[in-house]
């Protein structure tokens, strides 16, 4: 991390505030997709985007060339709208249409989707645009005034007309965090870099910046915005136009597989002016092929990439055979690898020597044993890792996941490097907004200042951490979460540090049971089974159920003795914790459970211990895994206990009396069950006599006795 001074050369500049502009684009926008909906032909929000972002490139483009744009005027004097709507925006695409787009789509791929007959819907779209065709903000555009009003109002339209696409959704990283990647990946630079960077005369030298899954651009356009403003500053406005056009084509790179995305990013970036000359529609993780050639030529050459790729695309085969995770780094063979995994081994690939990477990843990725402990071993031998950001489970809310993520921060070597590193963790506990959800839609809800705000400012090295923590880790280290290096609540860390040599550890007071057995081979027709569900955490109790050998779950293993403390390591958030009855001595538990072996500890006072808030907080901090979360039952031995040796007994001499208690309430409990037991069944029985009684017809011979 840079140590420079609080004066950043290239912090963030504040958005601009000129409503009117942004008013204007808002309306635009609004009226477009209101038009595009109402006709009926468009089967989906996708399609209708598809046509915005058409007519929006083309407006911009061709008012930057000091043309019209689509107004009035575009129509001429034709009596055919229609005819000449769909020719103005043909026209458009063909003088300005990236480079590298033209290899990879066709003409008709921008044609805009209406039909001769439609003259009323060409008439409605372009009386849409009446906001944004106003002198004032066609001045804007042709200065390049106010672009980060355009584009920020461009991205929070997309987001907004999202919030039940979740193939969009995935794309759209939210605005707080783009903002904050793309701060800390520009100071993370060498200064010299970020000077040529903005300077027109030389800002191709250093090299690339990369989004290899670029969605809509966001991380693109928000580099073009911090650098474009750093620009006017020290160069005057007039240097802008030149200085843009060689970013937008022989620095900016944007690579992504859906041509939607391609269209959208297209018009995001032409807000800047100038059509982004660099996107480029393929599939980035490909290494055979035309797609491979693209991705292959900028390998070693981007010093910045900036990104937030797709999870779980799997690959397998022939697609994995250039890899070095699958060939090389893996411990053992691998059929299939998931994206986000083959990302970061090629992030490392196009990165040249000091290229910084910002990406988020799934937890997974830094906790996971496995494969994934493969590939950070991996990739540890060429990179730094600078700062590792945890992020809340609400940061993707608006697109319908709560998938827990981080934003990995790291620099690739000259030499490799085994090393201790110097590394920043924070955990962010407040993005700035709620996700609120009704009748399936769902919309952020500003809750206040971002933790991100401070967070950048500490892993800049701008200020003392205060929000996360500089740790020394080895380059070879287990884990790379900031929920395991700095998660611990601040009054549990000082607690642990300042009384070490007093720290009662569970392993001082328990031992792990490896007892194993298979129900099958038994030799008995039942057995008691305990699962995660028959353990009652509120007192500690254990209830099994009995099932039939030959029907054993697979991961009915684990054989318990009476006093065992069983701890459910997976979801360890429920704290399920229970102490095995004398009656359950020989019963079998799930492999869920961690089986601990009391030693110089009353059982129940273990339970209790483990469920404590104290000993909780170190149990989650080695919480592994997304879809189904659990801990290793190794870290449990080196939790710490909120308990001092000598205040054992006394806590036993209490919990032995509760015991006895417990039991002598559970005998009540049988005894009184098996006496209402006997009671409705004598009920039963005077009942069934009564009812054959009553039903007893008298003989004809009784009758005449009378």
């Amino acid at each position: 991390m840079n140590s420079d001074d609080q004066n950043l050369p290239f912090d963030l500049p504040p958005l601009a505030k000129e409503d009117s502009l942004r008013e204007a684009l808002k309306q635009t926008l609004e009226r477009m997709r209101g038009v595009l909906h109402r006709t009926g032909r468009l089967s989906s929000r996708h399609e209708a985007l598809d046509e915005l972002a058409k007519l929006l490139f083309a407006h911009v483009m061709s008012v930057s060339a000091g043309g019209p744009g689509i107004c009035s005027a575009t129509l001429g004097l034709v009596n055919r709208p229609s005819v000449a709507l769909r020719k103005f925006v043909a026209d458009v695409f063909a003088a300005h249409l990236p480079v590298s787009l033209s290899h990879e789509l066709q003409p008709e791929d921008f044609h805009l989707r209406i039909k001769d007959s439609e003259d009323r819907f060409a008439a409605e779209i372009v009386d849409s645009f009446r906001p944004f065709a106003s002198d004032d903000v066609i001045a804007h555009i042709r200065n390049g005034k106010c672009v980060d009003i355009l584009n920020d109002t461009f991205g929070q339209f997309l987001a907004d007309s999202f919030t039940e696409e979740k193939e969009l959704g995935q794309y759209l990283t939210p605005t707080e965090v783009v903002r904050f990647m793309v701060g800390l990946g520009l100071h993370s630079l060498d200064s010299g870099d970020l000077i040529k960077f903005v300077d027109p005369q030389r800002c191709a030298e250093p090299g690339l910046i990369l989004d290899p899954s670029c969605g809509v651009g966001s991380f693109l356009a928000e580099v073009l915005r911090v650098l474009y403003a750093k620009v006017s500053t020290n160069c005057g406005e007039g240097f802008l136009p030149a200085w843009t056009r060689t970013m937008t084509s022989s620095v900016i790179v944007g690579i992504d597989k859906s041509e939607r995305m391609i269209k959208l990013a297209l018009s995001n970036l032409a807000l800047f002016g100038v059509p982004a000359v660099n996107l480029h529609l393929a599939n980035a993780l490909v290494r055979f092929g035309p797609d491979s050639e693209l991705t292959d030529r900028i390998s070693g050459k981007a010093k910045l990439i900036l990104s937030n790729p797709p999870f779980g695309a799997e690959f397998q085969g022939k697609d994995l055979c250039l890899y070095k995770l699958a060939t090389v780094w893996a411990q053992r063979p691998v059929r299939t690898i998931d994206s986000e995994l083959l990302f970061l081994e090629r992030y490392v690939d196009w990165l040249a020597p000091g290229g910084v990477l910002v990406a988020i990843v799934p937890d997974s990725v830094l906790t996971n044993r496995g494969l994934f402990g493969d590939l950070r071993k991996g990739l540890a031998r060429s990179v730094q890792v600078l700062s590792v950001v945890s992020l809340p489970t609400v940061t993707f809310g608006v697109a319908g996941t709560s998938t827990k993520t981080s934003i990995l921060h790291l620099k690739k070597h000259d030499e490799p490097s085994l090393g201790v590193q110097k590394v920043y963790f924070a955990v962010c506990k407040n993005i700035g907004f709620d996700v609120l959800t009704r009748r399936s839609q769902r919309r952020k809800i500003v809750n206040g200042e971002s933790d991100l705000t401070p967070i950048l400012t500490e892993a800049r090295g701008s200020a003392a951490p205060r929000m996360g923590k500089v740790v020394d880790i080895s380059a070879q280290d287990a884990r790379w979460d900031a929920t395991y290096h700095c998660g611990l609540p601040e009054p549990i860390q000082r607690s642990l540090t300042q009384d070490n040599a007093g720290l009662l550890r569970v392993r001082h007071v328990a031992s792990l049971s490896t007892d194993r057995v298979d129900p099958r081979g038994m030799g008995l027709e039942t057995f008691k089974y305990i699962e995660i569900g028959d353990v009652h955490s509120e007192n500690c109790t254990v209830h099994p159920k009995v099932i039939n050998c030959s029907a054993a779950p697979s991961r009915a293993r684990k054989t318990v003795e009476a006093g065992d403390v069983l701890f459910s390591t997976v979801r360890p958030e429920r704290r399920a914790v229970g102490v095995v009855p004398p009656g359950l001595a020989g019963a079998v538990c799930s492999t869920g459970f961690a089986v601990l072996r009391c030693k110089g500890i009353n059982s129940l006072v273990l339970a209790h211990l483990l469920r404590s808030d104290f000993a909780n907080a170190q149990i989650m901090r080695n919480n592994a895994g997304i879809a189904y979360p659990a801990i290793d039952e190794g870290c449990l031995l080196d939790v710490v206990l909120p308990i001092k040796r000598h205040q054992l007994d006394s806590a036993g001499d209490i919990a032995e009396a509760l015991q006895r208690a417990q039991g002598t309430v559970q005998e009540l409990e049988e005894e009184l069950q098996e006496n209402l037991r006997r009671a409705m069944e004598e009920a039963h029985s005077r009942s069934h006599t009564s009812s054959s009684e009553e039903n007893q017809v008298p003989s004809p011979t009784a009758q005449g006795g009378f």
